[in-house]
Parts: structure tokens; C-alpha cells; sequence
């Protein structure tokens, strides 16, 4: 009895100091978490924490996540879930300065209508984030993407830097082409974005309220701009420039500038001159005047999102571009500066000589001329690294300036097209996005930039490879059937005739329209089964995977029950001799 009550009191007492231990210690232990992810995705950055050491005022963030929304996959629900612990990592990190709030908005409900109010989209479910600051507007992140997943962390530091400074960044404009008639669609969106600064062609000197700076075919501009353009880069300003071989906005074709030579020189590329980029593959169709049929141009290239960076901001939420009659950037020797590629061509492509062009009816022959190359070549390029200046003994009649920078950043264009209204509005692209994406990185202060975009799960870096190359070995196969195709429905285009009013017509039993439509019919289905046939080892790969996932558990766990049926028996009934 004394035994039975001993252990009831040292159980109570255990209990009682267990549960003074959670109510007055609990609080004071440090909160420790480990990250063992590869790639420390769920630690932030060291830029990420000194942007949040800069936060000077509070900031509130809503982030609304609709865990009950019918139209919400599973793999929604878990990006949701991965938001919202990496949002819970900026709230700790920021020591108070940020408050989240975390919302579950269900249907009708007075959260709904606020996520909708504050323009949140609700395709899926909510799955978005605002946020407000006193005495400031809000800002807002419409909705989280899984497929920005590498980006995220950058996407949240992004909209927490809105909120500390509003007003717009300040970017300068310097172009040696007439952008106001052949751009306008893109001036607009800059001059919405940012503080837009116009320069003269003739400046001596970019003012020091500019700190990036976008460059627009510098081959026409003087020699004095030239000389500013660098000693801006060198004395820490950002760059974007654009330079073309030959450019279908200017008025006619520029002479080389050996200057302009010099300088990509300094910063560790160059661009052969006079020479236009050929790409089968990416060949897409353009109408070489009002009233003419369209063709496929060889140097008018649809760039997918295959040829883009995938962890890069300029290439963030983008579909594909189009860039027409572009160069090529290649690195010299003895370079050091970091060179990584955003665009590239595919690896039929070359580099052929612009006077090669002149003529529509030898664009075939240019097409398969490049379809047998087998290299790749880089369209636009970022650098970042050490430079020296082109200009030691500086301008005539004028000191020297800055010699060296230990570190400059530029983002290099190998085509002036682009930008375009002609191009970019033709067909559907994000050539704008594209050079808005640049700017507002290169714009942004140092903790915002270096934040660099991070792989997130190894199941994805070793099924993308294969989805990447299922598309390639399509697009490779796919190409002469395509351009085939094209030719068939112009030709079909040219011999059937329109309807000119309501009614039936007799039907045209022209044996050449009708072997045309023989073509359109068939080549489709052999589109279809091209297609079929490059993504046969990635779908076998992926159900084999599924397969073998759904098999696992069950086996396991038929293991797992065997062995322990075993164990019992052997308990039950001992072998013979056992004592």
C-alpha cells in the first residue's frame, strides 16, 4: 500500500513540475529549427536578412490561402503550405517588424470579398498575399505559381521592398534609333513602371540621379557617349544594353564602330559584325510587306521557353520571345567576368552573313544550311565581374577618368528588334516583360538583386531534364513537317476562294486544292504522332514511377506483417530443444 501510494506522488509531482516547466520555461528556450534540404530552401539568404535589418517601421502582411477551395489541387494545397512556412521564416527573421496574418477565406465570407476587393486571384483558390504599411499604399501578389517555386523567396523580398519604397526607381534611356515611332507600346509600360529619363545622344556625363541605365544601339551614338556610357558602369551604375548587327528600326544600316568594339571588348565579349543568327528550328513566319504573303523568315525567331534560363529574374513568367534578325555574343578568352546566358538559340542554328538575306527565295536553303550545325548560340547575356576602362588616356582635351571597377553588372541584348511594336505585337510573346523583368532587377538595391533563385526538390530537377528533352527531340523532328504544313495552307490559302457572300458554294474539285487538302488533313496526324513518339520514354518513366510508388507502401507494409507474424510464432511455439 505505502509502495502503490509512494508512486501516485512522485507521478503527481513529476506531472506538477512538468507542467510549471511548460508554463513559466517554455517561452524563454530558444527556437531552434534545422534545414536539411539540399538546397536550403526553407533558410532565407544573408541578402534577405539585410534586407529585413533595414526595415524601419512595421509592416503587416495577409496572406490568404483557401484550404477548403473545391477548384484547389493537391499539390496547390502543399505550395500553399511551403508558402506559408517560408513567409512564417521572414516574420521571425524581421524581429517584430512584420506581422503575418494568415487567412482562410471561404466562399461568401467578408475574407473573400476583402482578397477579391484587393485584386487577389481566386482561378484556384485564393493563394496570394498583401501587404500594407502605415502611411503607404498596399502591394500585392495576385497569386503564388509552383512553377516560380526557385523564385519565391525573391517574389515576397520583392513586394516587402515596394512597401519601404514606393515611389518608382529612376531609369535612364539613351538610344541611338527613333524608339518613339517603332517603340511606343514599350515607352509606355517603362514610363509606367519607373521614373523614366530621357537622354540626349550627346551627353557627356549620365546625371547621378540614374542608377541603371538602358542603352539602346550605342553603334550611333558619339564617341563622348560612349565614354559616359562606361564610366557609369564603372562608378557602379547598372546596364542594359541592346546592340544589333543589323536593326529593322533604323533608318539605314550603321558602320562598325571600332569603339563600341572596344568597349564589349573591356567588359569580356563580343559580336561578329554583319552577321545575322539562323535557327531552324525556331524559325517563325513573317510578312516581308503590307499585301505580300508570309513566309517563314529564317532570322524572325519564336524563342521558347526552352531557350530561356530557367533561374534567372529577367526570364521570370515568361512564355517565349521573339527576336528578329538578331546577333550572337560570344565570350573572349581572356575574359573574367561571369558570362551566363539568359537566351539561346537552339542547336540548329548559325551564323550567317547578312547580305545573304536580301533575297525571300533563298530562305530554305539558309534554314537547312543551319539545321546542321549543332551549336548553340547565346542571344542575350548577363556579365558581372571586373572591368577595365576602353579609354585609358581618357577623351581628348580631357583628364582621365576611372581606370578599373572591381565589379560591374551589365545585361547584353544581341538584338535591337525586340523592342519593337512590329515584333513584340505581331504575335504573342513577352518581349515586354521581358526588359521590364531586367530593369526592375537591375534597379533594385544589392539585398533585393543578390537574392538568387534556388532549386527547390530533386524529384524536379531530374524530371525537367527529361520534359526539356522530350520537347527538343520534337521540335527537332517536328520542324521540316511544320514548315511543310505552312507552306501547304498559304498555297491552299492562294487557290481557295473566299466567300464574298452568305450562301452555299459549289464545291471546287481542282486536283490541286484537293491534293492540298489531302496535305492539311494528313500532316496534322503526323504532327500528332511525332509528338506521341518523343514524349513515349518520359510518359513510360513517369507511370513506372507512379507504379512503383503505389507498390512500395503496400509491400512494405506486407513485409513488415509478415516478419511479425514470424516473430509471434517463434514465441508461441520454440523450436524443438529450446528450454
Amino acid at each position: 500500500m505505502r509502495s502503490a501510494l509512494r508512486t501516485g506522488m512522485t507521478l503527481i509531482v513529476i506531472s506538477l513540475l512538468f507542467l510549471a516547466f511548460n508554463l513559466v520555461w517554455i517561452n524563454k528556450l530558444p527556437d531552434i529549427r534545422w534545414d536539411f534540404s539540399q538546397q536550403k530552401i526553407h533558410t532565407l539568404s544573408p541578402s534577405t536578412r539585410q534586407l529585413l535589418a533595414t526595415l524601419d517601421s512595421p509592416l503587416d502582411l495577409y496572406y490568404f490561402n483557401s484550404l477548403t477551395a473545391p477548384k484547389k489541387s493537391r499539390i496547390m494545397k502543399r505550395f500553399g503550405q511551403r508558402v506559408e512556412d517560408l513567409l512564417q521564416e521572414f516574420e521571425a527573421a524581421a524581429e517584430g517588424m512584420i506581422n503575418l496574418h494568415v487567412i482562410d477565406p471561404t466562399p461568401f465570407s467578408e475574407d473573400a470579398y476583402k482578397a477579391s476587393l484587393f485584386g487577389l486571384d481566386d482561378t484556384q483558390g485564393y493563394l496570394g498575399l498583401i501587404g500594407t504599411r502605415a502611411g503607404q499604399g498596399t502591394q500585392r501578389i495576385e497569386a503564388f505559381n509552383p512553377d516560380d517555386e526557385p523564385l519565391l523567396e525573391y517574389q515576397i523580398s520583392q513586394l516587402i521592398h515596394k512597401l519601404m519604397h514606393p515611389q518608382r526607381p529612376s531609369v535612364g534611356l539613351l538610344s541611338g534609333l527613333p524608339l518613339n515611332e517603332s517603340a511606343g507600346h514599350l515607352l509606355e509600360q517603362m514610363r509606367e513602371h519607373f521614373n523614366l529619363v530621357e537622354l540626349a545622344s550627346n551627353i557627356t556625363q549620365v546625371p547621378p540621379s540614374v542608377g541603371s541605365l538602358m542603352v539602346v544601339q550605342p553603334r550611333a551614338l558619339a564617341e563622348q557617349t560612349l565614354y559616359a556610357i562606361e564610366q557609369f558602369a564603372l562608378s557602379g551604375g547598372k546596364l542594359m544594353v541592346f546592340i544589333d548587327p543589323v536593326s529593322e528600326m533604323g533608318a539605314e544600316t550603321l558602320a562598325v564602330d571600332s569603339e563600341l568594339d572596344g568597349l564589349l571588348t573591356t567588359w569580356g565579349i563580343r559580336m561578329p559584325a554583319n552577321k545575322l543568327l539562323v535557327d531552324s528550328l525556331y524559325a517563325s513566319s513573317a510578312s516581308l510587306g503590307p499585301g505580300l504573303p508570309t513566309v517563314l523568315h529564317p532570322a524572325r525567331l519564336k524563342l521558347p521557353r526552352l531557350a530561356m534560363t530557367a533561374h534567372d529574374v529577367s526570364t521570370w513568367k515568361l512564355d517565349s520571345l521573339s527576336v528578329s534578325s538578331s546577333g550572337a555574343l560570344l565570350r573572349t578568352r581572356k575574359s573574367r567576368m561571369t558570362f551566363t546566358p539568359l537566351l539561346q538559340s537552339s542547336r540548329q542554328s548559325a551564323l550567317l552573313d547578312a547580305g545573304r538575306f536580301a533575297s525571300a527565295t533563298a530562305f530554305d536553303s539558309l534554314i537547312d544550311e543551319a539545321s546542321t550545325s549543332g551549336q548553340r548560340h547565346v542571344i542575350a547575356a548577363r556579365l558581372e565581374g571586373p572591368a577595365y576602362s576602353a579609354f585609358p588616356d581618357g577623351l581628348r582635351g580631357q583628364p582621365p577618368g576611372l581606370q578599373k571597377a572591381a565589379r560591374i553588372e551589365v545585361v547584353v541584348v544581341a538584338d535591337t528588334d525586340l523592342l519593337a511594336d512590329a515584333v513584340s505585337q505581331t504575335t504573342a510573346n513577352s518581349n515586354v516583360q521581358f526588359v521590364l523583368n531586367t530593369l526592375d532587377n537591375l534597379a533594385a538595391p544589392a539585398e533585393l538583386a543578390n537574392i538568387r533563385p534556388r532549386l527547390t526538390s530533386h524529384s524536379l530537377s531530374t524530371l525537367e531534364p527529361m520534359r526539356e528533352a522530350a520537347a527538343q527531340t520534337y521540335r527537332e523532328t517536328a520542324a521540316e513537317l511544320e514548315r511543310r504544313l505552312e507552306r501547304t495552307e498559304q498555297a491552299w490559302q492562294r487557290l481557295n476562294p473566299q466567300a464574298t457572300r452568305l450562301g452555299t458554294q459549289a464545291v471546287d474539285t481542282n486536283t490541286q486544292l484537293q491534293a492540298l487538302n489531302k496535305e492539311r488533313l494528313r500532316l496534322p496526324m503526323e504532327l500528332h504522332a511525332l509528338k506521341t513518339q518523343a514524349y513515349a520514354p518520359l510518359h513510360r518513366f513517369e507511370r513506372n514511377l507512379k507504379l512503383l510508388m503505389i507498390v512500395t507502401v503496400p509491400l512494405v507494409l506486407c513485409l513488415i506483417a509478415w516478419v511479425r507474424y514470424r516473430w509471434l510464432c517463434r514465441r508461441r511455439w520454440p523450436p524443438a530443444g529450446f528450454s
